[in-house]
C-alpha cells in the first residue's frame, strides 16, 4: 500500500505539503496549484488510500462495517425509498453487521460535504446523484478515505454500478419510430443531471439517424414536479400543438403529462403515446389511467450491488474500479402500447 512518504518522493515535495495537499489545505496554506495537481495525480496513480481507512477497517469487529450513503436533497428524495429497500436486502444477505448512514447533499456541492471530517468515520462510500461538477471534482482533486461507489455514474477513478444510459434513449425512440409515430417530443428537466442528458441524447440521435430529427421546438423544459409537467402539456392541448409521441425523462413528469391530457380531453395513446423512464416504485406507474410504458431503471438493484461491492473492496476482493453494468426493463403499458 502506498503512503505519503511514496507520494512526496514521486512528486518531489517534502511530506507535509502531500499532507497539508491530501487534507484540502493547500490552497490556505499558499501552495500552487500546479503542486497540488500534480500531488492528486500521483495520489491517484498509485492508489493511495489515507491511513485512517486502514486503521478502521483493524479496529472494526468482524463483518462490521459503517458505510455512508450520499444522496442529494432534491425531488430525487422521492426515489430514497426504492434504493434503500435493495441495500436492506443485501445487508441481509450480507449476514454482516453493516450501518448505514444516509448523508444529505446538495447537487454542485458534493465537495463542501466531502471535505468534512465525519468521512473519517465511515469504511465505505456510497454516492449517488452526482452533477457534472460534482462529477469533476470526484475525478480530479479528491482522494478518498476509504473505497467508494458510485450509484448510476461512470468513472475511471472509482468503482460504480450503472447503466448503458444512452441506450434508455435508444429503446424508447425504437419503440416510437416502429409505430411510425415521427412527430415526437421530449419533456425534459432544465438539469445538468449526466443521466438524463444521456437518456434525451440517445432518443435525439436515434430519431434524427432515422431521418426524422426533433427539432429544439419539440424539446420542452419543465421543473422537477408534475404540477409544472401538467401545466407545460395543459398548454400544448390548448394550442392544439400535441405532439403524437411524448417521451417524458421522468414518471413524475409522465404523471403530470397524463392527467393534462385528461382534464384537456386528449386520449391517451389513441390521440398521443407516453412513453417514460420508471424510478418511482413499479406500483404507481401499473396502476395509472392508463398504465405508464416505461423504461424501469433497477434502483434497488442498483443499490444492492453497490453495497456489495463496497463491502468487497473493504475486503479487498475486488480491485479497484470495478464496474457493473445493469439492464433497465421494458415494461409495456396502456400509454403506448406494442406496434
Amino acid at each position: 500500500m502506498s503512503t505519503i512518504k511514496d507520494i512526496a518522493k514521486e512528486a518531489g515535495v517534502s511530506i507535509a505539503t502531500v499532507s497539508i495537499v491530501l487534507n484540502g489545505k493547500g490552497k490556505e496554506r499558499k501552495i500552487s496549484k500546479e503542486t497540488q495537481s500534480r500531488i492528486y495525480a500521483i495520489a491517484q496513480q498509485l492508489n493511495y488510500v489515507p491511513n485512517q481507512s486502514a486503521k478502521k477497517l483493524r479496529a472494526a469487529q468482524k463483518d462490521s462495517y459503517a458505510i455512508a450513503f450520499y444522496w442529494a436533497t432534491d425531488f430525487r428524495i422521492n426515489y430514497l425509498a426504492r434504493i434503500t429497500l435493495g441495500i436492506q436486502q443485501e445487508i441481509m444477505n450480507l449476514k454482516k453487521n453493516i450501518r448505514l448512514t444516509v448523508i444529505p447533499y446538495k447537487v454542485d456541492h458534493l465537495e463542501e460535504q466531502m471535505k468534512s471530517t465525519q468521512n473519517d468515520f465511515f469504511n465505505g462510500i456510497i454516492i449517488a446523484n452526482m452533477s457534472n461538477t460534482d462529477m469533476e471534482f470526484l475525478n480530479t482533486t479528491y482522494v478518498p478515505p476509504c473505497p467508494v461507489v458510485l450509484f448510476n455514474r461512470e468513472s475511471p477513478k472509482f468503482s460504480s454500478v450503472t447503466m448503458d444510459n444512452y441506450k434508455v434513449g435508444q429503446s424508447v425512440a425504437r419503440h416510437f419510430l416502429a409505430k411510425e409515430l415521427y412527430d415526437a417530443g421530449v419533456l425534459t428537466h432544465d438539469t445538468t443531471f449526466p443521466i438524463m442528458r444521456q437518456w434525451m441524447q440517445g432518443f435525439l440521435d436515434t430519431y434524427e439517424e432515422a431521418g426524422y430529427p426533433i427539432g429544439e421546438d419539440r424539446i420542452y423544459l419543465c421543473e422537477t414536479s408534475s404540477a409544472s409537467a401538467f401545466e407545460i402539456c395543459k398548454r400544448l392541448a390548448s394550442a392544439g400543438n400535441m405532439p403524437k409521441a411524448m417521451f417524458c425523462e421522468s414518471d413524475v413528469l409522465a404523471h403530470g403529462m397524463l392527467f393534462a391530457c385528461y382534464e384537456t380531453g386528449i386520449a391517451v395513446p389513441q390521440d398521443v403515446e407516453v412513453f417514460t423512464i420508471g424510478i418511482n416504485m413499479p406500483e404507481i406507474n401499473d396502476y395509472t389511467v392508463p398504465s405508464l410504458s416505461r423504461i424501469d431503471i433497477p434502483m434497488g438493484e442498483i443499490g444492492q450491488e453497490c453495497l456489495r461491492i463496497a463491502v468487497d473492496l473493504i475486503e479487498k476482493k475486488v480491485p479497484n474500479p470495478t464496474v457493473l453494468f445493469l439492464e433497465g426493463k421494458k415494461i409495456i403499458g396502456q400509454s403506448s402500447p406494442m406496434a
